[in-house]
């Protein structure tokens, strides 16, 4: 390797206002590297380029080289992302992309460096002229308004496209490498529960079938794989992601229950197991982000693996994450009849309401063993903690969860709320950096959020939440086709919208009440919430016109009409299949 200059490492910097001055003063680009702990390659290119001494010196003389992490930044992340991680992103001083790819060898680094840096001294006119396009452009775009009222041809549009992507022979979407697509394949079994289509069904169950029975699964010590190199599951990449799980863990839980498949109950089982035995930390009542790739211990039997070291963990806790896995281990705890996995779901709530939570009421992004948690005010945090809390509610009928999503959607709607309906991915609590100027409403986390708000206006008939969900919904009217397969959290929120709010409420003590919940859990709607009203909550029992008694009773109600008192929970479902259109 030659040198230009003498130097032992790239010198990285931050994401930082203190990095972009110094681009601005030094008149220097941007090298923006955007990486993850369980990233294969991004520590291939750690190892062989970033330790060249070319690039080494090329990057510190020339460049202002930044490091995020994307599990600690996803908004920096949604911005900049070139198709994968890692990602080098070239930027102008003031965050405007030059170019960008994934992956880059040595060999090819010194001469892109090289090429950079000669535009960027030789070409600064024709730059500047570029981000004033660039800005009008997007001004233009930020002005256009969907007037149109979201409808079910939206729902129709991804079914068919699903169906279109999705692969006969071996299940999943696409034929080249597998990701596991979890909002589509919950968007389907959802479908399937509502329409009884079952091209549906076997579209999710030969999916997970394949993933759970393949190469995408460690069949030693449990647990999904990130995803599949090929496209019949067989060769994965090794890592292992609290997120992928959440995910996957919600989608087995319903086939359990709605099948009698015993191979879907084994793999949710062994799934459940890794993550409580792997990133489930009792002490911190947390999860952990993810363990790290490494083909050559995964390719051990089970007695050879006890003798070498695991991967790494990553123990730092993603309140996003957390907060999808706690709601995934309620439903898994009633699919498994197992208490212990909805005990987990509540103390990570708890922990989380104790230690991540800001002055603002809302949740920080990150916390580390010993350290304080960081970077406050991003929606996706927010959106899932909500969602996780409903979900602790129907489960455990502990007022206290109600309490805590009806709080934290009005931290929601005071922070986040975009001047056009709908919520931006990120806070005003620090300077928009680069692209951060740019607000961005991202789908996925406002068609999970609409989801709750017309959860919570079925348990609360506060018909103030339907009408912050369907403007939501409203954005995306016409815009959610570019979203392809990813528009399934779209469709699957819209689904409820355009359903009858149906809930099963109980009044009683949530000790006492369980039998209630378990049953309705296990009625055939997929769209049916859960309120339980404690007997000393007078003021919700009068509103509702319901009276408070020793024992527990349930009401199926359908919007603000309710039912006779069912006393039995044994009664239900009979009551349920009674008010039922066949």
């Amino acid at each position: 390797m030659s040198s230009e200059g003498d130097a032992a490492a790239i010198r990285w910097e931050p994401w930082s206002a203190a990095a972009f001055e110094r681009a601005r003063a030094e008149e220097k680009p941007i090298l923006l590297g955007i990486s993850a702990v369980w990233c294969h390659w991004c520590h291939v290119m750690d190892r062989t380029t970033y330790r060249d001494e070319t690039v080494i010196s090329l990057v510190n003389e020339r460049f202002v080289p930044v490091r995020v992490d994307n599990d600690e930044r996803p908004d920096v992340n949604a911005r900049y992302n070139m198709g994968g991680w890692p990602s080098t992103v070239f930027l102008a001083a003031d965050g405007t992309i030059l170019t960008g790819a994934t992956y880059v060898p040595p060999a090819n680094m010194t001469g892109l460096l090289r090429d950079i840096d000669r535009f960027y001294r030789e070409r600064r006119g024709e730059i500047a002229d570029r981000i004033a396009e660039i800005a009008a452009t997007r001004d233009a775009r930020a002005a256009l308004r969907s007037e149109s009222a979201p409808d079910e041809a939206c729902i129709d549009w991804t079914i068919e496209t699903l169906v279109a992507a999705y692969d006969d022979e071996y299940g999943g979407f696409g034929t080249e490498q597998k990701f596991p697509h979890v909002d589509a394949l919950e968007f389907l079994v959802q479908e399937y529960r509502v329409t009884g289509q079952p091209r549906l069904y076997e579209m999710v169950a030969k999916s997970v079938a394949a993933m759970a029975s393949g190469g995408m699964y460690d069949h030693v010590e449990g647990g999904f794989f990130r995803y599949s190199t090929t496209r019949d599951w067989s060769v994965p990449h090794f890592e292992k992601m609290a997120e992928d799980h959440a995910g996957l863990l919600r989608v087995l839980s319903t086939l359990v229950q709605i099948s009698d498949r015993t191979d879907f109950r084994d793999t949710l089982r062994s799934a459940t197991s890794y993550v409580r035995e792997v990133l489930y930390d009792e002490r911190l009542q947390r999860f952990a982000g993810s363990q790290d790739a490494d083909e050559a211990y995964y390719a051990l039997p089970l007695e050879a693996r006890r003798a070498t070291p695991a991967p790494f963990v990553d123990r730092r806790a993603y309140a996003n994450w957390n907060a999808a896995l706690a709601g995934a281990f309620f439903s898994a705890g009633v699919a498994l009849e197992d208490d212990r996995l909805i005990g987990v779901g509540t103390a990570v709530l708890d922990g989380m309401h104790a230690t991540m939570l800001d002055g603002d009421g809302l949740l920080f992004h990150v916390a580390a063993p010993g350290e304080h948690p960081r970077i406050r005010g991003l929606l996706t945090d927010q959106t899932a903690y909500v969602r996780a809390a409903l979900d602790a509610h129907e489960g455990t009928g502990e007022a206290r969860f109600l309490e805590r999503a009806r709080a934290t959607v009005d931290a929601i709607e005071r922070f986040f709320r975009a001047e056009e309906d709908g919520f931006y991915d990120r806070a005003p609590f620090e300077t928009a950096l680069g692209a951060l100027a740019r607000s961005d409403r991202p789908l996925q986390e406002n068609a999970s959020l609409a989801d709750s708000l017309l959860r919570l206006e079925a348990m609360t008939l506060e018909e103030r939440y339907r009408t912050e969900a369907e403007q939501t919904l409203a954005i995306y009217a016409q815009s959610y086709r570019g979203a392809g397969t990813f528009a399934a959290s779209y469709a699957r929120a819209l689904r409820r919208l355009r359903s009858a709010p149906a809930s099963v409420t109980i009044v009683g003590r949530a000790a006492d009440s369980s039998a209630f919940r378990e049953t309705a859990r296990r009625l055939p709607n997929p769209l049916l919430v859960i309120r339980t009203i404690a007997p000393v909550d007078r003021d919700t029992l009068l509103l509702r016109g319901f009276a408070a008694t020793e024992k527990a009773r349930a009401y199926l109600c359908a919007g603000t009409q309710c039912s006779a008192p069912v006393d039995d929970p044994a009664d239900l479902r009979a009551a349920f299949e009674s008010q039922t259109p066949r």
